[in-house]
């Protein structure tokens, strides 16, 4: 008889604990979660942090001046040859010449955003979101509160229907451990209440 029993509640324990093993809820049982991403805030990209979002940055040429000192003349427009002035024929005598870089604007356009003014988030590529281990179960896919309300309810067999207190930080063998001591007493009263006595 108590063989009987024991093979009844082995059986029990097995089907409870394959049903304990619940899909995490936040996750779907995938452990991962996908965020907003925090770098673009969601959006998708970022703004250029070398032009700042202006497309355009400073010429590294005329640094922004717009012009350029003529090497040939040292920036004189000329040279003074036998007491006679001789007009630079590389900048026409204008000493510091339209730079060909810019063409005179001071700026060029931005070289990392391609003048865009911004770029596409180099953290999320573009999606918007994330993907983080889930902080509800921690990346194991299940959900515990879900698995122990899960065997509470379920907890039905062989001794009847019995109520166990378990703590959603148990281990599973200690879940297993709580059912089959409230299977045990629980069978226990039923046979000493039909004048068997169990020791």
């Amino acid at each position: 008889m108590k063989r009987v029993i024991l093979i009844g509640i082995a059986m029990t324990i097995g089907s409870l604990y394959a049903q304990a093993q619940t899909k995490c809820r936040n996750c779907e049982g995938t452990g991962l979660e996908k965020r907003t991403c925090a770098f673009c805030s969601g959006k998708g990209y970022r703004e250029c942090d070398f032009c700042l979002g202006k497309k355009e940055v400073r010429c590294n040429m005329c640094q922004g001046s717009g012009n350029v000192f003529c090497a040939h003349c040292n920036g004189r427009g000329g040279t003074k040859v036998k007491d006679e002035w001789r007009e630079c024929q590389w900048c026409d005598g204008k000493g510091t010449p339209e730079c060909e870089t810019c063409k005179g604007t001071g700026t060029k356009v931005c070289w990392k955003c391609e003048g865009k003014g911004e770029y596409v988030c180099n953290q999320c590529n573009g999606s918007k979101e994330n993907t983080w281990q889930c902080h509800v179960c921690g990346g194991t896919g299940l959900g515990k509160e879900e698995a122990s309300n899960t065997m509470e309810k379920l907890n039905q067999g062989y001794s009847g229907t019995v109520q166990v207190q378990i703590d959603p930080n148990d281990s599973q063998e200690e879940k297993m451990r709580k059912i089959a001591r409230a299977r045990l007493a629980s069978r226990k009263k039923q046979m000493e209440a039909q004048g068997i006595t169990v020791k």
